[in-house]
């Protein structure tokens, strides 16, 4: 290597490498992480609003109407910090896209001592054709009015509720979606 980036990603591949051929299965819908979340959307430091998110086996999402839960996955990072990301549908037709990290070593905690996992990360609008809005385009601000028109981004932080007890949407339906 003859740059200490090219050492990373030459340590990225290998750590990787190293996990699956020691029999560490990477599952996209572990079952750690299904069950209720409650989520706190931020912008600024300040809470705008609190939902409970329910993540089902196979990628399922439910959320309280009017919103659609897409799907969830969690992709394994190259060291200690997996992805995980879900995609809710609003009303007009808009997609959100939430997408945290989680540390691997926490995971493995919270299954022995009980405690809650935190998820935390950043909201995106997510356009229909699977492009990401992110304002790079000259007539984006012609087309389209931004999600977040205050000053940071919005960020979000995932608190695992409960495990996942039931298939039903019980737990969805008694949580309503607040905002401030």
């Amino acid at each position: 290597p003859r740059t200490a980036t090219e050492e990373l990603g030459r340590f990225a591949v290998w750590e990787s490498y190293f996990r699956q051929q020691n029999g560490e299965t990477n599952s996209a819908y572990p079952v750690d992480l299904e069950g209720s979340w409650q989520v706190e959307d931020e912008v600024g430091g300040e809470v705008i609003g609190v939902s409970t998110v329910v993540l089902r086996g196979q990628g399922k999402v439910e959320v309280a109407p009017p919103m659609e839960g897409l799907r969830w996955r969690l992709d394994p990072g190259p060291t200690h910090l997996d992805t995980c990301t879900f995609q809710v549908l609003g009303t007009d037709g808009t997609i959100l896209q939430y997408r945290g990290f989680i540390d691997r070593g926490a995971r493995l905690e919270a299954r022995f001592s009980k405690r809650s996992i935190k998820i935390r990360g950043s909201v995106m609008f997510q356009m229909r054709d699977g492009e990401i809005a992110t304002g790079g385009g000259e007539d984006y601000w012609k087309d389209m009015l931004p999600v977040n028109y205050k000053t940071g981004t919005t960020k979000f932080v995932m608190t695992k509720i409960s495990a996942s007890s039931s298939s039903s949407g019980e737990e969805v339906g008694a949580a309503a979606t607040s905002g401030k």
